[in-house]
């Protein structure tokens, strides 16, 4: 699991300690998984798009070796005008997960959609030590309320999990505001609230703010 820093990072430590489990019931129980989570030194880019991104990966689970690597990522994306849930590439043996796409409930999705994707990988790569995936990615549709349909090139293992156009913006804003947290942000605005008005009160109670005025008042228009 590449995950950048903040809101990915807490995602994933809540999910690490049962994502082996659920990739053992969902994609194979005859191999051993192995979850490592972190990016490393090199964060990846930002500004390039979903395949930038998946670029980055691919060489951050070169560099450690990772079988697959997905990345949980808090940038919002789009392709053809609508929110990108998820996109797999099988070349990369990557895939990344947009979070604020997904809406509020990002934690419960996030349990679905990574072993199905770890899976659906896996079956495109022709990876002998996994059984075939046993659903179409279109199924993901009616396990993930956030994906509205599935678009690519799915013999080539490039697939985009795409949301609606109609819901999709909507979900992707609160997703956008559950990723901030904005109860934090909420906390910290009260407190500069405190310190603006007890800079004022201040001001208002120092004589030498008095004296100005009272130097100014000849030049104050009537």
């Amino acid at each position: 699991m590449a995950t950048p820093p903040d809101h990915p990072a807490r995602v994933t430590g809540q999910l690490r300690a049962e994502l082996a489990d659920r990739l053992a019931k969902r994609v194979g129980a005859d191999v051993r998984w192995t979850v490592r989570e972190g990016w490393g030194d090199v964060p990846p880019r930002r500004d390039g798009g979903a395949d930038a991104l998946l670029d980055d990966l691919a060489r951050r689970s070169a560099d450690d070796r990772w079988d697959i690597a997905v990345c949980l990522t808090d940038l919002p994306l789009h392709t053809d005008r609508a929110p990108l849930v998820a996109q797999t590439s099988a070349q990369r043996r990557a895939a990344l997960v947009s979070l604020p796409a997904l809406g509020l409930r990002q934690l419960r999705a996030v349990r679905t959609v990574v072993p199905d994707l770890v899976g659906q990988l896996l079956t495109d790569a022709s990876d002998q030590r996994v059984p075939p995936a046993d659903r179409e990615p279109a199924a993901l549709a009616s396990r993930v309320t956030a994906v509205h349909r599935v678009d690519g090139e799915g013999d080539a293992g490039e697939l985009r999990y795409v949301a609606s156009r109609l819901t999709g913006p909507l979900r992707l804003l609160t997703g956008m505001v559950r990723a901030n947290r904005p109860g934090r942000a909420l906390l910290g605005l009260s407190k500069l609230l405190v310190g603006a008005f007890g800079t004022a009160a201040f001001a208002l109670t120092t004589s030498t703010t008095w004296q100005i005025g009272a130097a100014l008042d000849p030049y104050a228009s009537p």
